[in-house]
């Protein structure tokens, strides 16, 4: 089943705002948003809406797929969405490029509204670029783009971050001024005086 509904837009907003990629964001808020579901039951007036069975919420970039999700609003607006799978992705590309910048998948992936908090939990991963978490638990907070992970103590997993600084290249000048240097260093006793 496919739905192609504006007004359940409120369905991947948190999709939206979840990632750091801005240009991103402003391109996916205009395109449509497509859900396929094998079944869907949409209650407006109880602000309650699911969708079952290999889901797949798309817009412009931003994908969310689980085995099924629930999405809760209050007027209107989304309150949270929980999707479950085994396990539920979320990913998003760069809009001007093909390379992959944010994806994660766990068990369940939770959306706080009031908190602007994406929780990945169970058998949880975050990746942003090269840089990858994983843990029981990823806490993503959209507005301080703050990390928290948390290990999971009865099996004994602990969290694992991998981590790659970005290279500094050196300056023009600082460059320049050492090879002057090295190169008045390599002859010492050769004579410039003529």
């Amino acid at each position: 089943m496919t739905w192609r509904i504006n007004s359940l837009a409120l369905v991947t907003l948190f999709l939206l705002t979840a990632t750091h990629n801005a240009h991103s964001i402003d391109v996916d808020r205009t395109q449509p948003i497509e859900i396929e579901s094998d079944s869907a039951v949409i209650d407006d007036s109880q602000g309650f809406s699911t969708y079952r069975g290999n889901v797949i919420i798309r817009q412009g970039s931003t994908t969310l797929t689980a085995d099924n999700i629930s999405v809760f609003a209050r007027e209107r607006a989304v309150t949270q969405i929980i999707a479950n799978g085994t396990p539920a992705t979320f990913k998003q590309t760069d809009a001007s490029s093909n390379i992959q910048n944010t994806s994660g998948q766990a068990e369940q992936i939770t959306y706080k509204a009031k908190d602007a908090v994406l929780i990945f939990n169970g058998n949880a991963t975050l990746a942003q670029d090269t840089n990858s978490f994983s843990g029981n638990r990823i806490e993503y907070d959209i507005m301080d783009k703050a990390i928290r992970a948390k290990g999971d103590q009865d099996s004994g997993k602990r969290v694992k971050i991998q981590y790659f600084p970005q290279a500094s290249e050196p300056s023009s000048e600082n460059s320049d001024s050492q090879t002057n240097d090295n190169l008045d260093q390599a002859n010492p006793n050769e004579d410039t005086s003529s």
